[in-house]
């Protein structure tokens, strides 16, 4: 019987790879027990196809590959019809797929180097020169021209289809797919070896992965070991020698020749067994990536949930990227995975969730406490309304969704999001993507994130939305005595007070705005000075209230617009 390879689960990192090794092989062709994994050998056979599959099937739509065989379906549409539709604007399009697409993507050099993988006999350079773009000039009509231009696109359209059918080929997808993927995806979980070595020998990046990772497992298994002097220092089998380090791996591993002060004493021993390092390579495929953002959590309470909750949000961006919102689709998905987690195990009433966030070229890690998945678990309805809602800082467009979810991730209160939303809405700031509604949202969820924490206890959402009524009731009263115009200046100073916890002087401002009226400040004001989370959660609240749309008046339209 042929001896089984174990992997245990250990570090975040070692981790993301055993999930990115299970998505390659297939959780059903292992044994798992535990925080362990095992298979044999022959599990590795052609393990360098199922790697690049497994990324070629999970993003085969956002490749460049995918931008130049899916425009065969508008040719074909074009010519079942004989090109009747064939408009100014269809030339403009077949024009932009020719320069932003065919020629840009198929000039480029690690495109070229794997031509003759796909097919030796063919010069795609002599095809690209064969097709220029159709340009009208300002005296042509297109009336005039329209049969010219047809008989010119048709030309056009047989050299596409040599160029869409050499790249929708078998072997153009393997080879394509697999240079698009490895600067796209691959390359943010390691660089520096393999075919991401600058000057590596291999054109063929399937055998250049297979030469430096899965050959050498092979070699080490067949290996005597009795005599090794050294250990991985992540499973602590016996190695030969430190050759095998970490330096390739993004933003955790270092150049052990130059930085030996990384290290104790100067004597490096962070090198690891070829298995490992196997594993370490598949940290890629253990995170989902959308538009260069990745995300992986780390539930380390065995590789079955480990496995289970990383396949849910993965496949929840999967479905969210079809419906267009990408810039929140990490989010969303962590949210859905995580609540499914938090509804279908109970254990999560125990234990806090490591979440390992890829952003902008560095690792970011944060808990997910059960606090905080008891907010989120709570507030799913809330949250969904937001996906569209934001706002504009100069040229940076702040998704509210991603936002709010980002904050309760780092533990923060949602307090100076609050302040922001209501200014720029009071100030009729442009760019703005949420009503009143939204922000009243925002707050109740700050409120549940407040009681989670045990930091606001005695003020319940019930008054909340008491002292918001009172905000609307005091904007009534200023518009009934025909002094709204004040209402901007006191909103002011209100906010002012708010954003610098200034207590005192929100209540001299209340003070006298209530002696205007000549009503009575309600008793809930009192609670403001419990502390300060509570001094801003009321004060928000009563803000939204003089923020928010009025009733109808006697004409049936709106007393104010925002």
């Amino acid at each position: 019987m042929e001896t089984e390879i174990e992997v245990r689960a250990n570090d975040w990192l070692i981790n993301a790879g055993l999930t990115g090794f299970l998505n390659i092989v297939g959780k059903e062709n292992v044994r798992i027990d535990g925080q362990s994994i095992y298979f044999t050998a022959d599990l590795l056979e052609e393990f360098e196809t199922k790697y690049f599959n497994f990324f070629i099937r999970e993003y085969k739509e956002t490749l460049a590959w995918s931008k130049i065989v899916s425009y065969k379906e508008t040719m074909e549409q074009f010519r079942v019809e004989d090109f009747a539709s064939f408009d100014e604007n269809a030339l403009e399009n077949l024009n932009k797929y020719v320069k932003d697409v065919v020629k840009f993507y198929l000039k480029k050099a690690n495109y070229i180097k794997v031509f003759p993988l796909i097919d030796p006999d063919v010069d795609v350079n002599k095809w690209l020169e064969n097709i220029k773009t159709i340009n009208l000039t300002k005296k042509q009509r297109w009336a005039d021209v329209k049969l010219d231009i047809i008989e010119q696109v048709k030309q056009i359209y047989t050299q596409l289809d040599l160029i869409i059918d050499f790249c929708a080929s078998e072997k153009g997808l393997r080879y394509l797919g697999a240079k698009n993927l490895i600067y796209s995806v691959i390359n943010k979980g390691w660089s520096g070896v393999s075919f991401l070595f600058k000057q590596t020998k291999f054109i063929d990046p399937y055998l250049d992965y297979k030469t430096t990772f899965v050959d050498p497992v092979i070699e080490y298994l067949d290996t005597d070991l009795s005599k090794a002097k050294y250990n991985c220092f992540n499973c602590n089998q016996p190695i030969k020698n430190l050759k095998l380090d970490l330096s390739f791996m993004n933003e955790v591993g270092f150049d052990t020749a130059r930085k030996t002060s990384h290290v104790w004493d100067f004597n490096n021993d962070v090198a690891t067994c070829p298995i490992c390092r196997l594993i370490y390579s598949c940290v890629p495929a253990g995170f989902t990536y959308v538009y260069g953002e990745g995300m992986f959590i780390n539930d380390s309470y065995g590789v079955d949930g480990l496995y289970r909750v990383n396949e849910r949000m993965r496949n929840s961006i999967l479905r969210f990227n079809k419906d267009g919102n990408n810039s929140t689709n990490t989010y969303r998905a962590l949210v859905k995975s995580i609540t499914m987690e938090h509804e279908n195990n109970r254990r999560y009433e125990l234990a806090d969730i490591q979440l390992v966030r890829y952003e902008n070229e560095h690792y970011r890690f944060n808990l997910l406490s059960k606090k905080m998945l008891h907010v989120v678990n709570d507030s799913r309805g809330m949250l969904k309304s937001l996906i569209r809602c934001g706002y504009k800082e100069g040229n940076l467009n702040v998704n509210l969704y991603k936002e709010l979810i980002q904050r309760l991730i780092n533990n923060e209160n949602l307090f100076t999001l609050i302040y922001k939303l209501i200014f720029y809405k009071q100030t009729n700031a442009n760019g703005v993507y949420y009503n009143m509604g939204h922000v009243s949202g925002i707050l109740d969820i700050n409120t549940k994130f407040l009681e989670e924490s045990e930091v606001m206890t005695t003020i319940s959402q019930n008054q909340l939305w008491f002292v918001q009524s009172c905000g609307t009731k005091f904007k009534e009263g200023y518009v009934n005595k025909k002094s709204e115009n004040k209402i901007a200046g006191i909103t002011y100073k209100l906010l002012n007070s708010l954003k610098i916890n200034d207590k005192d002087g929100f209540m001299d401002t209340l003070l006298n705005s209530y002696s205007y009226l000549a009503v009575p400040i309600p008793n809930v004001f009192m609670n403001i000075f419990l502390n300060d989370e509570a001094f801003k959660s009321v004060g928000y609240a009563f803000m939204l209230g003089v923020g928010g749309e009025l009733s109808k008046n006697k004409d049936g339209g709106k007393t104010d617009e925002k």
